[in-house]
């Protein structure tokens, strides 16, 4: 065999074996699905006890006359300043414990767990969020509404009205610690969830 050829495998096998392969945790928590909700609800305000409002801080929604609508001590803060249907929180059930990042409605709902990007919620791109459903992807709306079930292993955000998704995908962490996908399988869906094919 060539020397370049073996400097090459060997490199290969080594870049192979330093990847950290992610595991899909497949769950089995509830959800609940948000109807379509056409009425004027207020704004929802987030309050703290903090000194400054940021990630991790416990967390209370109020209406603007000063209602409390979510009270203390479920929830910290995770980016939702104010809602009107969904806001993105982390589970918070004690003073020492963080748990999921989900999206909750006004009623205390948990409605999907949400992705993570750039150490914080990811924002949604052409009005859809891509969400998780016990370890499964799909997209959300503004209101709250899986409108493209999770059901994919991987999906990818929306880019001119087509998404790539995939039912079989490899997660890791190349060198430098950014996340990597790996599918053989992929293809893409327009923002109904319909399978596009080309011609």
């Amino acid at each position: 065999m060539p020397r370049h050829t073996a400097a090459c495998l060997l490199l290969l096998t080594i870049v192979s074996a330093c990847r950290e392969t992610i595991e899909q945790v497949q769950t089995n928590y509830s959800y609940v699905d948000v109807a379509a909700d056409t009425s004027a609800l207020p704004m929802l305000y987030a309050v703290s006890d903090e000194e400054y409002l940021q990630y991790g801080a416990a967390v209370s929604y109020i209406t603007a006359e000063g209602d409390t609508v979510i009270p203390f001590g479920q929830y910290a803060y995770y980016g939702t300043d104010s809602f009107v249907h969904v806001a993105h929180v982390i589970l918070h059930p004690d003073d020492s414990t963080y748990g999921r990042q989900v999206g909750i409605n006004r009623l205390h709902d948990i409605l999907f767990d949400l992705v993570m990007y750039d150490n914080g919620p990811e924002e949604a791109h052409e009005d859809l969020l891509r969400v998780l459903r016990n370890g499964k992807m799909g997209y959300a709306n503004d209101r709250g509404q899986v409108v493209i079930p999770c059901i994919y292993a991987y999906a990818r955000w929306f880019d001119q009205g087509r998404a790539e998704v995939t039912f079989d995908a490899t997660q890791y962490y190349d060198l430098d610690h950014h996340l990597r996908v790996e599918s053989d399988d992929w293809f893409e869906i327009d923002r109904q969830g319909e399978r596009i094919t080309t011609p």
